[in-house]
């Protein structure tokens, strides 16, 4: 290895850590203590904007102890400021001294930052939307999460001791916004099966009622389409397309 990539080794392992690496002889002390200021600070910053209740949970003092041992001891996979946030997710998943809840608090935090950057492909929709005898298109930026908690509700006042499975929709509207809808089970399934096989509401609708053991199609289709009708007022159906 060569002088310099042993000095930039040396260099960023201080910054990491400087409680267990001394920094490179030929740095001042001043400077380096800038250094670290300057990007442990960058980092601290981008972990908390996307991380406001689990701070607020943690208080300011165990909290800033908990970012700086990501900052130490994780090890990045990608040098995309943008993602820290999912790579402070990967690390808090290998703890074990942190709230039962938190992993689940802190990837529904994180979700309204991935859903605003999702990527998304052009759909190709009907003229006329008909979501009984066409498939059904969800914004496409967006999100179906099932979380053991009620993370929507959790706060500083307010920390689950017991496990409530909750279904969400997340969603990126025509401006841009990020939305979350609480869905009940029926829904959930509904939307999954929509998703997943590509069906017209009709054989969603029907496919559910089938797995429910529901006496009366008719009625369960009728409940959809208003849930249906209802997703499409709030942007989170932006359409529909003839079933592929």
């Amino acid at each position: 290895m060569l002088d310099f990539q042993h000095y930039q080794i040396a260099f960023t392992a201080h910054i990491r850590n400087p409680s267990t690496n001394k920094k490179p002889a030929r740095v001042q002390g001043t400077r380096m203590a800038i250094y670290r200021e300057i990007v442990f600070n960058n980092i601290f910053s981008s972990v908390s904007a996307c991380f406001p209740v689990c701070k607020s949970i943690m208080g300011v003092r165990a909290w800033r102890k908990l970012v700086r041992a990501f900052f130490a001891n994780h090890q990045a996979t990608t040098p995309i400021f943008r993602e820290i946030p999912q790579q402070f997710l990967q690390f808090i998943d290998k703890k074990i001294d942190l709230p039962i809840y938190f992993q689940s608090l802190a990837h529904y935090e994180w979700v309204e930052l991935a859903v605003s950057a999702q990527q998304i492909e052009a759909m190709q929709l009907s003229k006329k939307t008909d979501l009984l005898n066409e498939r059904p298109i969800l914004a496409p930026a967006h999100m179906l999460l099932t979380y053991d908690y009620a993370v929507q509700s959790i706060s500083k006042r307010h920390q689950p001791t017991t496990t409530e499975q909750t279904h969400l929709l997340v969603f990126r509207n025509a401006d841009n916004q990020v939305k979350f809808i609480v869905l009940n089970l029926m829904t959930f399934q509904l939307l999954n099966l929509i998703k997943e096989h590509k069906m017209t509401g009709t054989q969603a609708l029907t496919r559910l009622a089938e797995d429910i053991n529901h006496p009366n199609k008719e009625a369960i289709i009728a409940f959809g389409v208003e849930i249906l009708e209802d997703l499409v007022h709030q942007q989170a159906i932006i359409g529909s397309a003839l079933a592929s």
